[in-house]
């Protein structure tokens, strides 16, 4: 049997020890046969897969992946090979004489009642530790038979074992105790395709569309430089284009290896030789090593994002005449200015992947249940796609940021312009990873205020786009201020609809972004139970990948809110 699906289907769908309903029977997946490998920097991927694991890492249940990829272990990306397809397996082997009940171990095993048919039975077993199978079924002693009595529902609980022989109930309700060999009690029971079963885990980053280009970058001085190509207002096409740098030597010697100390004394050697600019550019300045590599990783992100060819408003202005051009130059500025938007870009051909690196089974939230990696003879792999889909780059005016912070109570020192304001919030912030539950209050309202922004954006772009909501994904930047918002395409094309929204209608989009309506329908009980739902804020697993935490309205809209007229 030969079953015609799509790539992105069996991405999200079917991953290997995934259930699936196929042809009016079940499976599961055995293999992707023959995957095709899918080429992306190596850094990228284990700095981003660490920081999806990380709820599972403070709990101990990551199943040793977070070691492995901090001793730098090669993680395999493969994708789905159309010609070759997945390998699936008939699964639970339990069939239901749909005569008698009786259960038998194969589908064209004859039943003594004479009935010719049989049903597959849908319930497997699942444990937290992520061990699954098919339920053990009660069999009489006498006859060595056993059959089943539907009750009509999906509840394991409610059906009935008995003897097809002599009758003799065999539960008293439900499938008997069946414990898990990991020794942590018993395996629970449900049907196939409940979430709790099988919860494929997901990461999503930004890739260069050569990977030549990742290693150049990071080589040519890595975050570093591509910090201070960001700090510099991104002005440049190439983060790496004039004369090296200080802080980019730095990183450049501690990548190769070498500690903290010897790379600083290359790199001012470097210096005093005149081979490379001094002073400091602000890449250089005292951050937490947490903050300076997550920060790195989101200059470069964002220096990936950019060379797949980008569009500013400024590009549109100097390509084109009037009316359009009074457009760009009037509307647009001052729409952008009103949204306190440092800059908005068109990505028409942003790169991201999207990779299922794990699954659990039990508890959704994550870290609560052991996470399984994918492995394959030992080694981490990773099913992905990569996929180049027409992308909007909104960058928050930093120095507005910094006003809006101030005013929420926290303490910071004077700046006054965006550079020193990007610098200062640098050296104080620590964002939190999505499920952390204690975090420093600065980091948690910068990521609330972006997250909050990036929600609204999403919800109101749809409509002007004309994609489904589900259609548009997030990309979050917070150490840089900014964020994407992405075509999550599910096929081989992109329709255009958030180009045509950059070049026809920006100015609307963004006055309704603003000025369009704020408030909740579930008001007041949404704003006094935390400022979000999904009557306002929330959007769907696809689309945020932060599990709908760190939102707010007030965040925008409240007394000192970034977006409210008197701010």
């Amino acid at each position: 049997m030969r079953v015609e699906r799509g790539a992105s289907q069996v991405l999200f769908g079917l991953l290997p020890g995934q259930t699936a309903d196929l042809e009016g029977r079940i499976w599961r997946v055995a293999q992707w046969l023959d995957p095709v490998p899918i080429q992306l920097d190596q850094d990228a991927v284990r700095t981003t897969l660490l920081g999806a694991i990380a709820p599972w890492t403070a709990t101990g249940m990551d199943d040793g992946l977070g070691r492995e990829l901090r001793a730098r272990m090669t993680v395999e990306v493969v994708g789905l090979n159309m010609d070759r397809g997945v390998l699936v397996e008939p699964f639970p082997p339990q069939w239901r004489c749909k005569q008698c009940g009786s259960i038998a171990r194969a589908r064209d095993e004859r039943c003594s009642c004479g009935g010719k048919s049989r049903a597959q039975m849908q319930f497997v077993t699942y444990h937290n530790c992520g061990a699954s199978g098919a339920p053990m079924l009660p069999r009489c002693r006498t006859h060595n038979a056993v059959a089943v009595r539907l009750p009509g529902t999906a509840t394991a609980q409610e059906l009935r074992f008995f003897c097809p022989s002599c009758r003799a109930a065999l539960t008293r309700g439900g499938f008997p105790f069946q414990p898990c060999n990991c020794g942590n009690g018993g395996m629970l029971v449900t049907v196939h395709r409940a979430a709790v079963v099988f919860s494929p885990r997901f990461a999503v980053l930004v890739n260069p569309p050569d990977p030549a280009d990742a290693a150049r970058l990071r080589a040519a001085g890595g975050g570093a430089r591509a910090l201070e190509w960001v700090l510099d207002g991104m002005s440049a096409d190439d983060p790496t284009a004039g004369r090296q740098t200080l802080a980019g030597l730095v990183e450049t010697f501690r990548q190769a290896g070498l500690s903290e100390a010897t790379a600083r004394e290359l790199a001012q050697a470097a210096v005093d030789k005149g081979e490379a600019e001094g002073g400091n550019r602000g890449a250089d300045v005292a951050m937490p090593d947490a903050v300076r590599d997550r920060a790195y990783e989101e200059a470069l992100s964002l220096a990936s994002a950019v060379r797949g060819g980008r569009t500013r408003v400024s590009d549109m202005v100097a390509g084109t005449t009037p009316p359009l051009r009074t457009l760009y130059e009037g509307a647009y500025h001052d729409a952008m200015r009103r949204a306190h938007l440092e800059g908005v870009e068109l990505l028409a051909n942003f790169p991201v992947a999207t990779l299922a690196f794990g699954y659990t089974r039990g508890d959704l939230a994550p870290g609560a249940a052991r996470l399984v990696p994918f492995r394959d003879r030992g080694h981490i792999r990773a099913y992905g796609s990569l996929s180049r889909t027409e992308a909007l780059l909104f960058r928050l005016d930093p120095l507005r940021v910094y006003q809006h912070l101030v005013k929420a109570g926290h303490t910071l020192p004077a700046v006054n312009d965006s550079r020193s304001a990007r610098l200062s919030l640098l050296q104080h912030i620590e964002i939190p990873y999505a499920t952390e539950e204690l975090y420093q209050d600065l980091g948690g309202d910068v990521l609330r205020l972006i997250h909050s922004y990036a929600h609204r954006t999403i919800r109101r772009l749809a409509a002007f786009a004309g994609i489904e909501r589900d259609g548009l994904a997030e990309y979050l930047l917070p150490h840089q201020m900014a964020f994407i918002v992405y075509a999550a395409s599910r096929g081989d094309f992109v329709l255009g609809g958030l180009q045509a929204v950059f070049e026809t209608a920006l100015h609307r989009f963004l006055t309704d972004l603003v000025e369009g309506e704020s408030r909740c329908p579930l008001d007041p009980g949404c704003r006094s139970g935390g400022g979000a739902c999904m009557a306002c804020l929330h959007l769907g697993e696809p689309s945020c990948r932060w599990f709908n935490r760190f939102l707010n309205r007030s965040e925008l809209f409240g007394e000192y809110g970034f977006l409210v007229k008197a701010h």
